[in-house]
């Protein structure tokens, strides 16, 4: 019982050194294939952070930059390995999404590590 309180301390810990999970950038998941990734977080504002939108393959290009794909998406992090279930895009995402360029997201965090 002990041991398990000190892990989700040190867990918090070491969540909270990442930004939530923020510095280790996150996969783009759709259809249970990893597509993309969003790389170089930068914080935008009180609730909104920014990333880089890079492909992992030219195949996916055409979903990565159709904005109604991103209602598709899942987000997992690439270090924790975990998703953040309740992020999504803003900020230009209903217009058009350009590869290698910034988008905004909301909600993309870990509040926990599993």
């Amino acid at each position: 019982m002990i041991s398990k309180w000190i892990k989700k301390i040190r867990n918090s810990r070491e969540l909270k050194k990442s930004n939530w999970g923020r510095n280790f950038n996150w996969y783009i998941e759709y259809n249970d294939k990893i597509i993309g990734e969003l790389i170089d977080y930068e914080w935008m504002d009180m609730f909104w952070d920014t990333y880089i939108v890079k492909s992992m393959n030219e195949e996916w290009n055409q979903t990565l930059t159709d904005p109604k794909s991103w209602d598709n998406f899942k987000y997992k992090n690439q270090y924790y390995d975990q998703y953040a279930i309740h992020a999504f895009p803003g900020g230009g995402y209903e217009c058009d999404i350009i590869l290698n360029e910034r988008i905004s997201m909301r909600s993309l965090y870990l509040t926990e590590i599993k």
